[in-house]
């Protein structure tokens, strides 16, 4: 069967809530004879009658009621997405998919800053830990790892992503840390979140080997599937993490965290902002974005990637 046009489909359906080919043409500004034609050349494509013609009247067919019924709610359910979507463009509601140890340990402790310097923002965070795919997911904007965020988006640098040992200030006072070969002998923290092409312990063995360290198993310590959680232990003086900057910083700032030992682990990894390049021009993801610059720069100016006065754009506030 040919293609079918679209203007001939809403012809038709004009048509037959008239009754009128008349009718139609005065709607749709139109001459009768147009209308009439268009009507002629769609029963052709379709190889249907869709009107029963009288001298002065029209009766649908039963194939061209059905139709009708069908068109009818078609464009509905058309002109219901569109104004779905338009609402989105305008809305100052953002879908923000956020890794969970991320948004439990970075994140979250800060939103009162984002709510008092953007008022009207909302957000709706989903935790996610997969490659992220903002069409299939309905994702507006996303923070992710450089690690596991391999499509095409407009992305912005938030953070470095060093790697290195953290516990309690009692566990290292308690055990005496002063070098990694004593590892060997203490309880290891494990985060064996999945990473592309990559062990479960592929980083800890990396910072073992960055300080020449002998004898530390990794895989025979507890293993957790979230870095917070591995953080947590810590903290909980159950031995000695690996720790990741954003998710250890505050813990780090606020006593609860000790680093022992003075190696990092820096694999050029980042923390990245991103979203679809069509959306990157909206208020409320500008607005998002330039928090998370700001508020970045303000507790760690070393690990910040992109500077504050690089994004002249955007409204960053007082």
């Amino acid at each position: 069967m040919k293609s079918i046009p679209l203007y001939g489909l809403e012809t038709f359906a004009i048509a037959a809530r008239h009754l009128s080919f008349t009718k139609a043409a005065q709607e749709m500004h139109l001459t009768q004879g147009a209308v009439s034609q268009q009507i002629r050349q769609l029963e052709e494509r379709l190889g249907l009658t869709l009107f029963i013609r009288y001298h002065r009247r029209l009766e649908l067919t039963v194939a061209g009621a059905r139709l009708a019924v069908h068109i009818n709610h078609s464009f509905a359910q058309i002109q219901a997405l569109i104004s779905e979507l338009k609402e989105e463009e305008t809305s100052n509601i953002l879908t923000v998919s956020v890794m969970p140890s991320f948004a439990t340990k970075w994140l979250i402790p800060r939103l009162g800053s984002l709510q008092k310097q953007y008022p009207d923002l909302q957000l709706r965070i989903q935790a996610n830990d997969r490659e992220v795919n903002f069409q299939r997911d309905r994702i507006d904007v996303a923070i992710v790892h450089s690690h596991i965020h391999g499509r095409n988006s407009y992305t912005v640098p938030l953070m470095r992503d060093q790697v290195f040992p953290v516990c309690s200030a009692s566990f290292a006072q308690e055990q005496g840390l002063t070098e990694s070969n004593q590892l060997a002998a203490l309880p290891l923290l494990n985060d064996d979140s999945e990473w592309r092409f990559s062990s479960p312990y592929a980083e800890w063995e990396k910072w073992l080997q960055l300080t020449n360290a002998r004898g530390v198993k990794p895989s025979r310590g507890i293993s957790f599937n979230r870095g917070d959680l591995a953080v947590q232990a810590a903290i909980a003086g159950q031995g000695v993490a690996l720790g990741r900057t954003p998710l250890v910083m505050d813990d780090i700032q606020q006593g609860l965290l000790v680093k022992p030992f003075s190696e990092v682990l820096d694999e050029g990894h980042r923390y990245l902002f991103a979203c679809p390049d069509a959306q990157r021009h909206r208020e409320p993801v500008q607005q998002l974005l330039a928090w998370l610059v700001s508020e970045s720069y303000r507790y760690s100016p070393k690990d910040c990637l992109t500077l504050p006065d690089t994004l002249p754009h955007l409204n960053l506030g007082a």
